[in-house]
């Protein structure tokens, strides 16, 4: 009898034992879980707070970009409408000359560029068979501005051909133009030319006058 109690003692000490380190293994295995819980909570915060950081940023960044692009693409409109009202003024300008005013501009480019050629170490002689095709000038007219432009300096006789114009040139401007062809050379003066050299050296007077000085650091 003594020996079955000893034998339930032992039987029960050993069940206590395990419930023990039963416990103490739960207890260990729960402790983890909530650390590991825990810890996985402050990396998904640390996460969210990373993650609304960068789209703050790219939110930002995408913002500023478009609101460049939009600049631009002010800037550009803004650009093309003044560029489009200096091209009437100028137009507008040489439209209002009268007939001897133009070919007086006409005599004075051509004599530009015979000077330039000159300058260039070149020339054009009777030997060199020019032929002069006008544009938007008679026969008449195109002679008088060739003899001033030619002999302005000293007396000399005609000794270029006027030929018909082709087609492309006939449509390569609006104004009066005269082409000279030589063997060697080829000098063209051209109101359209004087045209776009009225708006490029008085681009900010023109801009100025057009829509005020105030303007004129949004335009370059």
């Amino acid at each position: 009898m003594e020996e079955l109690q000893s034998t339930e003692v032992l039987d029960r000490e050993i069940l206590e034992d395990a419930r023990k380190k039963a416990f103490r293994i739960i207890k260990n295995a729960d402790d983890a879980i909530k650390d590991a819980a825990l810890s996985w909570e402050r990396k998904m915060q640390s996460a969210l707070v990373e993650l609304r950081r960068r789209y703050a940023e790219k939110t930002q960044r995408d913002g500023d970009d478009i609101m460049g692009r939009l600049m631009q693409d002010k800037r550009r409109v803004r650009s093309v409408k003044i560029e489009a009202l200096l091209k009437k003024a100028a137009s507008d300008y040489l439209s209002s000359l009268d007939r001897k005013q133009l070919l007086a501009l006409l005599e004075h480019e051509l004599f530009k560029r015979l000077e330039a050629l000159e300058a260039d170490g070149a020339s054009i002689a009777k030997e060199d068979e020019p032929e002069v095709m006008p544009r938007i000038i008679t026969e008449p007219e195109a002679e008088k501005i060739l003899e001033n432009a030619f002999f302005k300096k000293s007396k000399k006789k005609k000794f270029w051909t006027i030929v018909k114009p082709d087609v492309m040139f006939l449509s390569a401007g609006t104004f009066p133009a005269l082409i000279v062809n030589a063997k060697k050379v080829k000098v063209t003066a051209s109101i359209d030319d004087a045209e776009a050299f009225l708006l490029e050296d008085k681009r900010a007077e023109l801009t100025a006058a057009l829509l005020g000085d105030a303007v004129l650091g949004g335009v370059a």
